[in-house]
């Protein structure tokens, strides 16, 4: 007999919130927002059965956001590294493992040609407007 412990409602939670985090500040710091638009609409980081998750499944989820999270902000601060670029394809892997559509690799980010809306990233608080 073998024992398999569930997630949890919260973790299951804060996996949506960083998901719900990648479409509304992640990426339309890299993409134009019809463009991230375009990606909820194929399913790009949307949310799965989140329920249906073991424990170990909902944590190797929740630090694989939390990795690439990182690394694409460091990205917009310092640029690119080899070490960026490896850590970004092994978390990717973990995602898409785990029935989370995610298509990007590490140069999708790093590409000079993105065109770059600023009036769709959201401000972090109402003194930046």
């Amino acid at each position: 007999m073998k024992v398999v412990t569930a997630s949890t409602p919260e973790q299951q939670s804060y996996v949506r919130s960083l998901l719900d985090h990648f479409h509304r500040s992640i990426l339309p710091s890299f993409f134009s927002k019809s463009y991230v638009d375009d990606l909820k609409t194929f399913g790009v980081l949307c949310q799965v059965e989140l329920d249906e998750y073991t424990l170990q499944e909902i944590m190797e989820v929740t630090a694989a956001l939390q990795t690439i999270q990182h690394i694409l902000e460091c990205l917009l601060e310092d640029g690119a590294s080899p070490q960026l670029a490896q850590k970004f394809d092994r978390n990717q892997k973990i995602i898409e493992g785990h029935r989370i559509y995610f298509p990007f690799r590490f140069q999708d980010f790093t590409t000079t040609d993105v065109e770059f809306d600023l009036a769709s990233v959201k401000p972090a608080n109402h003194w930046l407007i």
